[in-house]
């Protein structure tokens, strides 16, 4: 899920702001040797029906040519459009003319009233799982899925997939790993399969940056309520990058950031587009969101429980249209999503093993309101942790907080930097907690603890290995981790938005304005 989700994100953030095997413990024994099922979160490429191989002439997904592309050049139509709605208050035709110039990019892709695919758009189909007795690896066995479709499809889909690796292998279960939007597809194969069916096919499940109920900068994007952060913005411009996504991200920013300045907006602030924006969004809700991703059920998936009424109301107005894409939805909703927690809880006491591996103190794109709170830039710490209490971004706990915290007793899982309690998780001697790991790193430590997991008799927890404590930080140069001793110097958002500081990311990147053109993340 994660590089495509942020691509989606920045997109709508650049149209809008046109405006203004490791060493085990000593005395664990191993388990036997387990094949490795691992789904994904990053999006596989979608093509054509007449694709057979992976072909570019075919590919539908990422988008080819770059949608930035697209953008620049009708930047002209865009800068008119947006001075006739500023001079006249009309605002429609604005709206109309992002609109006119993003959806048919995204034409291909949109599903039927039903959430099914059109046109005959497909992924490359996983390949025959490898014949391995032993030995296994987290790459053998990666599970490819078009992510567009109901994660009950694509349960049914891993379900036959494990069914193989299972008669490949000669194995009578599997380890599984859920990454991102990996673990909607994992979620309901456990609800489905593993619960509902009596399939004893799961030893262990990791889940990992895992978007247990929704992620909620996207709810914004579905309800219509998108906002960009004040004081936020200046924190994300220095602190937002993410090495994983090839600096993409990061330089989408300074694309934006540019555009201010062609705009002649930089001294307008952040008010005046977040006006606009509440101006423009009668008009540009939902009919935007439904040609680019509305229509896709796996989309939906990630709307969180709180949101999700609001979003089917705003988005889905017309129901009898999308009567058939309501019902895969809501069913995701209802039984897999609100109930998770406790089906993973009776899967657990019925034998499951589970670890649940979280990452935290890098910021989310400010889009929401909520976007200074703990997050590894994509999914918020506390649904993938399952409950864990955090301090907003660049903060740490308050005072009282941890007065209390410590006067309970319940101080022994609080990170040494302040920043995270985990006492409130569902599981706080399962989740382990990384540091300044951005959503789209893979760090090979993490990889080794993992397979440590997988390999040990019993029930993996904080205390297993003290090679791997509760709390690990990351240090995306060396591509190590260590364990978090102690608070950080903190950084101070509260004076707000900095625009010398803006300027000069401005000034930079004139001199590489053509290069970034180039690598817009929207590919």
């Amino acid at each position: 899920m994660r590089k495509p989700m942020k691509r989606l994100l920045a997109l709508v953030m650049t149209v809008f702001m046109l405006l203004p095997a490791a060493i085990l413990f000593a005395d664990a024994a191993t388990t036997v040797d387990l094949p490795i099922v691992y789904v994904a979160g990053k999006y596989a490429h979608i093509y054509t029906k007449e694709a057979t191989k992976e072909d570019s002439r075919y590919q539908l997904y990422p988008l080819k040519p770059a949608l930035g592309d697209t953008i620049e050049d009708h930047f002209s139509e865009l800068l008119a459009a947006y001075n006739a709605s500023n001079s006249t208050g009309n605002w429609k035709t604005f709206a109309d003319k992002i609109y006119d110039v993003i959806a048919p990019r995204y034409a291909p892709l949109v599903m039927d009233d039903n959430g099914n695919p059109r046109n005959g758009t497909h992924v490359i189909a996983v390949a025959e799982p490898k014949k391995k007795t032993s030995n296994f690896q987290l790459e053998d066995y990666m599970f490819t899925y078009d992510s567009r479709l109901d994660p009950y499809t694509n349960a049914s889909l891993l379900n036959t997939y494990i069914n193989k690796v299972l008669k490949a292998t000669g194995a009578k279960k599997v380890n599984l790993i859920g990454r991102c939007l990996g673990n909607t597809v994992v979620a309901t194969y456990l609800t489905e399969y593993v619960q509902r069916q009596k399939k004893d096919t799961v030893e262990s499940a990791i889940f990992y940056a895992s978007a247990f109920n929704g992620v909620y900068m996207m709810d914004g994007f579905f309800t219509g309520d998108i906002d960009i952060d004040y004081q936020m913005m200046q924190y994300y411009l220095q602190h937002g990058r993410d090495p994983g996504d090839e600096g993409s991200d990061f330089d989408t920013i300074y694309k934006i950031a540019d555009i201010f300045s062609k705009l002649g907006l930089l001294g307008v602030g952040i008010n005046k587009i977040n006006q606009v924006i509440e101006k423009m969004a009668p008009y540009l809700f939902p009919r935007l969101i439904l040609a680019i991703f509305g229509t896709w059920p796996g989309h939906w998936a990630m709307i969180s429980s709180g949101a999700y009424e609001k979003a089917k109301a705003v988005t889905l107005q017309d129901t009898s249209k999308y009567a058939g894409l309501i019902k895969k939805v809501d069913k995701y909703q209802t039984n897999v999503m609100a109930k998770f927690p406790q089906t993973l809880e009776t899967l657990r006491k019925n034998g499951l093993r589970i670890a649940i591996v979280c990452k935290y103190n890098t910021p989310l794109i400010p889009l929401s309101p909520n976007s200074d709170m703990q997050a590894d830039g994509t999914v918020e710490l506390k649904t993938m942790s399952l409950g864990a209490t955090a301090a907003n971004i660049g903060q740490t706990l308050s005072n009282a907080y941890l007065r209390v915290l410590r006067n309970g007793n319940n101080d022994g899982y609080l990170s040494p930097d302040l920043v995270v309690d985990a006492h409130t998780c569902q599981y706080p001697n399962y989740t382990w907690f990384i540091k300044d790991c951005p959503h789209a790193e893979y760090p090979p430590e993490i990889n080794s603890m993992f397979m440590e997991i997988f390999h040990s008799s019993k029930q993996y927890t904080i205390k297993t290995n003290s090679k791997y404590p509760q709390f690990v930080s990351y240090d995306t140069s060396t591509k190590k981790i260590s364990p978090v001793t102690g608070p950080d110097t903190g950084v101070d958002i509260s004076s707000g938005f900095n625009t010398a500081f803006f300027s000069k990311i401005v000034e930079w990147i004139r001199s590489f304005i053509s290069r970034i053109l180039g690598v817009l993340i929207i590919r």
